[in-house]
């Protein structure tokens, strides 16, 4: 087997950053100037009101989507503010809290009730994820620091739109780009819960010696206890991204961020129930006592990752462009974790210590801790070509995506108090693979995933663009496992091929210069997760890609002192997979009804004068099963956010609020979960040449959830009958604080 046991005892070190390999699998490429806009290369900022509002959308829109500038999150959110944090304020989307708070902890996006997973993210167009199935983890990659803007993007785009999971929508994160003017910025921000940042970013400004290229370099540093009791972290990253002009007409692109960062906490924990919190806190996150199961040295995650790419851009003349992007990325996970997500739980405890091995006769666990170390690392390798032509009637794009990945997955069960190995605690199937009687999991696997497309931007008049275009999906999966799964400890081979042809019909006229509307029809695509395959028969479960077919049609008006954009959307999630629990035999999947979503969705910025601007949004969503009519898991049935901001001469200021509507913690309308909202402050001034050779001195003060809400943001229903004792919440963290001082030399 490619992985086998004996990877377990592998060192556990990340592999050379951007192997020389990855050069081999570069051809050249470019892209007409016109075009780079649209593959975000270059910053979406805006002018008038759209340079100060929160978000806002494009008059060469062909779906919703909502614009958030670096002016934005670097003004009025947390310095340690991750992605999700800041995409939440755009329409319809929820969710972008840490109970452990801002930026100090994982956090996840649901868009118009699409859940993570179901969406892609991307940076600088390339789609990433884990791939074990196409979730994210924010504290892994891309700190708010290194992105210059965002673009959330709600619906599955144009055929040229690539990822696993053009299904929900996008969020896209686009890097700082270099300035042209040598520049040094150093900065600290310190903070509640005993929260520290720091760190700089360097620009060389334009190099003529080395032909006009620019190299700008990024590095910090993050500390926190965090609000949670005894989850403290860490966290590093360096970023650097270095143009390179080739002649007149070609443009290299090298990039990397490397990021490494631990963290405490339970692995399974998904909160706590209401008599806990009225015990432990509302802030419990881990214990102090080292016989309960959740003491803090029970639980740490240890993570580094790197992304890398090279871009090649060229204008080949005769209309002609190519634009080439070959990445590499690595993910390495080990965790440390008890067995048990219960704080009530410890030795002593009659229903902790009374579990027994899953051997005949079995014994009590008495004076053993039961835990585990998983590991979970991954490369990735891909490549990204774009051939673009202008003609007389209009821009044709077509191009190939292709992507290949190796992933190693492990869980060992061990007696934390003497770190031995054990028999696994949670398995109950005796006389199967005795000898690996300790093993949760091991398993390898890959996935090669190719995706051709075009696509013809018709101008069909000077005020009209039509976009038809068409995209293939082939995505081979491997799993090569010694030991599958807890329900399935048993060794697998399992391959498996998926295809789909998804169309697209795309237009976007403009009605004067100030206005335009836009309709769209299009499908987009999911790629089953691995964990469909967890069973002792996994040859039963015979599915298809799940599918969505998008009707969505919007109108945007901008001009110098309002923005506005409405949409309305109708989507029809079909395949999607079930499970089957026959009467004999075990569970195995199903492609078996679906998901109805709808809704309007709108925002609106307007210029007050004298420096104020008003911004607001709003969406009423709905996302239930065709089957019972019943709304999806933690889709909220309303949206709205209202931004008040100042920004003249050296002051800066604004009041964020975000509301989320109500939402059912599991799809049974049973257990529900109140509207929650935040209101955040933040003002700031810059000192201008204050001396010794600073240029700009900015200084910055956020107070976070101003009105110190503690309102449930997840939901556990632990009966699928009804809502009892034993549920589990989350709660958001208590008002905070963050001053900044950042230096511009």
């Amino acid at each position: 087997m490619k992985n086998s046991l004996r990877q377990q005892k592998k060192a556990y070190a990340k592999p050379l950053v951007f192997a020389m390999a990855t050069f081999g699998l570069m051809t050249p490429l470019g892209l007409k100037a016109e075009t780079v806009t649209d593959l975000g290369t270059v910053g979406a900022q805006g002018s008038g009101v759209s340079s100060v509002a929160p978000a806002h959308s494009s008059l060469q829109a062909t779906q919703p989507k909502a614009i958030i500038d670096k002016t934005f999150f670097e003004d009025s959110k947390s310095p340690a503010a991750d992605y999700t944090n800041i995409a939440a304020i755009a329409p319809g989307v929820s969710g972008g809290i840490s109970p452990n708070g801002p930026g100090l902890g994982e956090a996840k996006n649901v868009i118009r009730g699409f859940k993570d997973g179901e969406y892609n993210v991307t940076f600088d167009d390339i789609p990433f994820g884990d791939t074990n199935g196409p979730t994210h983890h924010t504290t892994a990659y891309f700190p708010a620091s290194i992105i210059d803007n965002i673009i959330v993007e709600r619906g599955p785009g144009n055929a040229s739109t690539i990822g696993q999971a053009t299904f929900g929508g996008s969020v896209n994160l686009y890097s700082l780009v270099p300035s042209s003017e040598f520049g040094f910025s150093p900065f600290i921000s310190m903070g509640y819960w005993n929260t520290k940042l720091v760190g700089a970013r360097v620009d060389t400004g334009t190099m003529a010696a080395l032909g006009g290229s620019k190299l700008t370099v990024s590095a910090q540093e993050l500390t926190s206890d965090g609000y949670l009791t005894n989850s403290s972290l860490w966290g590093k990253n360096i970023t650097a991204k270095y143009e390179q002009p080739i002649g007149s007409k070609t443009l290299l692109t090298l990039f990397s961020s490397n990021n490494s960062n631990y963290y405490y906490q339970s692995d399974g924990s998904k909160g706590i129930t209401e008599a806990q919190a009225a015990i432990y806190g509302k802030n419990f996150g881990l214990s102090s006592d080292p016989l309960k199961a959740l003491y803090w040295g029970y639980g740490r995650v240890d993570k580094s990752t790197a992304f890398d790419y090279i871009r090649l851009q060229s204008d080949l003349g005769s209309g002609w462009g190519v634009n080439n992007t070959s990445y590499y990325i690595w993910y390495g996970n080990h965790t440390l974790s008890a067995d048990s997500a219960n704080p009530d739980d410890g030795i002593g405890v009659p229903t902790f210590t009374s579990k027994v091995y899953p051997t005949p006769g079995g014994s009590s666990l008495s004076n053993q801790m039961p835990g585990y170390i998983k590991i979970n690392q991954y490369t990735i390798y891909g490549n990204v070509l774009k051939v673009t032509k202008q003609t007389d009637a209009g821009l044709m794009r077509v191009g190939l995506w292709s992507e290949w990945t190796d992933t190693f997955r492990s869980r060992y069960d061990y007696n934390l108090l003497n770190m031995a190995m054990t028999p696994n605690y949670n398995v109950n199937l005796f006389g199967q693979l005795s000898h690996t009687s300790n093993i949760y999991y091991d398993q390898g696997s890959s996935w090669n995933n190719y995706q051709p497309f075009a696509e013809f931007e018709w101008a069909a008049t000077d005020k009209l663009k039509i976009t038809p275009g068409i995209k293939l999906m082939k995505w081979q999966q491997s799993i090569d496992a010694a030991v599958l799964d807890k329900a399935a400890r048993i060794p697998a081979h399992i391959d498996n091929e998926y295809k789909a042809t998804l169309p697209f019909l795309t237009a976007n006229y403009k009605i004067d210069k100030n206005a335009s509307v836009y309709a769209q029809y299009a499908q987009g695509m999911l790629v089953p997760d691995i964990s469909y395959y967890y069973s002792l028969s996994p040859e039963k479960t015979d599915i298809t890609p799940q599918t969505s077919t998008n009707y969505q049609v919007g109108y945007v008006q901008k001009s110098d002192n309002l923005t506005f954009d409405v949409d309305v959307y109708y989507i029809d999630f079909d395949n999607k997979l079930t499970q089957v629990t026959p009467s004999i035999g075990d569970p195995y999947y199903i492609n078996g009804g679906g998901v109805i979503y709808k809704g309007l969705e709108g925002q609106v910025a307007y210029a007050l004068g004298k420096g104020f601007s008003l911004y607001t949004n709003g969406s009423l969503n709905s996302a239930k099963s065709k089957e019972n009519h019943l709304t999806v898991a933690n889709a909220p049935e309303s949206t709205a956010a209202l931004a008040l901001s100042y920004n003249t001469n050296n002051w800066k200021s604004a009041f964020v609020y975000k509301y989320v509507g109500k939402q059912f913690a599991d799809a049974t309308d049973l257990l529900a979960i109140s509207p929650y909202t935040t209101l955040d402050y933040n003002v700031g001034y810059t000192f201008r040449n204050p001396g010794l050779g600073v240029k700009n001195m900015k200084l910055n003060l956020g107070v976070y959830n101003i009105l110190n809400h503690k309102d449930v943001i997840t939901a556990t229903m632990t009966n699928k009958t009804g809502p009892s004792s034993a549920d589990l919440f989350a709660w958001q963290p208590e008002r905070s604080l963050m001053a900044t001082l950042r230096l511009e030399y």
